[in-house]
Formats: structure tokens, C-alpha cells, sequence
């Protein structure tokens, strides 16, 4: 099967997170079971525009702002007609697929944004994104969907999506659990770790807020 991803980063990408990490497993174990795997994705300074990546290939077309209109003009010249089936990965933006493709398509959406917009953009953008999520997941609820949550199915649901058109997916991970912690060295202090982007949307804040309220109950925490 020849497969069609479109999303706003790739793995390379200096901004890539666990989207991109997932995208990137899943597109080389297709490729292990004999599908052709091509992502069209934004492009960013120094990359290369073209290239091969675990087994599948990459298009780097526009930035991540241009990367829909440019996405758009690159399958219009280049890769009209060419999959079996098309992956539509939204995050934060959709690529509106439905209105120029007319191979079987399916929706991959991790969550919706919401107040997310508030963190991400500035005003008055951010205010114009959260009023017109509504909007686009309205035009797009009659598509399949692949998510990995039941609270985005929820979500998804509440804006028009139907029930029946959603499967949940499970994620995973290349990390390898130890197996015992007899042997692992722990810290004499109690204490917490964060792991994760420090960005906006992550509330890194929140976390030191957090933090900041733990150890009024507990002074030895770190």
C-alpha cells in the first residue's frame, strides 16, 4: 500500500516532540511490512528537502506556518493520485485534505487544542484559533479518526465526530523498563522529577508552582 502522511514536523525537525517520535515508528514499521511510506511536512533552516528516513520518505515543502497551502501545491504537481490511502495529521491546524484528495483518508488526532491556543499564540491569534476549532473539526467530523486517548474521543464526539469513526490507539514507547531497583541509585532526599519540552503549553510553571506548595509540607523535598 502506498501511504500519504501529511504533518506539520517530522522527527529531524529542531522542534520535534512526541508526535513526531510516534510518527516516525509507525511510518518504519510500515515500511517493514512492504508499504511506501511518504511524509510531506515543513521545512526549517539547513534541511535537506528531500530524504530518506528509516525506510520512508520525507518532503520538506514551506515553514510550519506555509507548510498547508505549500503541502497542498506539492501533492497538486507531484503526488496527485499517487496513494492508497492518506494520513491527516492535525495538530493545532488541519490540512483540510478532504477538500483536494479523493484517495481513503484518515484523521490522526492526539488531542484538540482548546486553551492550548492561549499558550501557544499571541493575541488576538490565539483567540481567533480557539474560535475556529470548532469550526474546522465540524467540517471534518464525517472522517475516520486514530487516537490515542478515550478523552479525545470524547472530545471528538462532542463536536460532531461519530462514535463508530473514532478507534483509540495504543502508544508506545522505545524506552526499556529496568528491571529491578535494588540496584539503582536513589537520591537521599525526597524528590521530584520533571521530564518533558519547557514550553508554554508543557506548564513547566505549573510544575514549580507545584513544587513550591510540596515543600511547605514536606522541607526536604528537592
Amino acid at each position: 500500500m502506498k501511504i500519504l502522511w501529511f504533518s506539520w514536523k517530522d522527527i529531524t525537525h529542531p522542534e520535534a516532540g512526541g508526535a513526531e517520535f510516534l510518527g516516525d515508528k509507525i511510518s518504519s514499521e510500515l515500511v517493514k511490512d512492504g508499504h511506501e511510506v511518504i511524509h510531506i511536512v515543513s521545512g526549517y533552516k539547513h534541511c535537506k528537502k528531500q530524504e530518506k528516513n528509516n525506510g520512508y520518505t520525507i518532503i520538506r515543502v514551506g515553514n510550519k506556518f506555509t507548510v498547508y497551502w505549500e503541502a497542498f501545491r506539492y501533492y497538486q504537481t507531484n503526488l496527485k493520485g499517487w496513494a492508497d490511502r492518506i494520513i491527516e495529521e492535525i495538530n493545532t491546524i488541519p490540512f483540510m485534505t478532504q477538500w483536494y484528495t479523493k484517495e481513503k483518508r484518515v484523521l490522526l488526532i492526539y488531542q484538540l487544542c482548546r486553551e492550548i491556543w492561549f499558550y501557544q499564540l499571541w493575541f488576538p491569534l490565539s483567540l481567533i484559533g480557539y474560535l475556529m476549532e470548532p469550526m474546522y473539526l465540524w467540517l471534518l467530523r464525517k472522517n475516520y479518526v486514530l487516537t490515542e486517548s478515550n478523552s479525545t474521543k470524547i472530545d471528538l464526539i462532542r463536536y460532531g465526530f461519530l462514535s463508530k469513526k473514532i478507534s483509540i490507539f495504543p502508544i508506545f514507547t522505545d524506552m526499556v523498563p529496568i528491571k529491578s531497583l535494588k540496584d539503582k541509585k536513589t537520591y537521599d532526599r525526597f524528590t521530584i522529577l520533571s521530564f518533558g519540552a519547557i514550553r508554554s503549553m508543557k506548564r513547566t510553571l505549573h510544575q514549580v508552582q507545584a513544587f513550591e506548595l510540596a515543600k511547605k509540607e514536606i522541607p526536604e523535598l528537592q
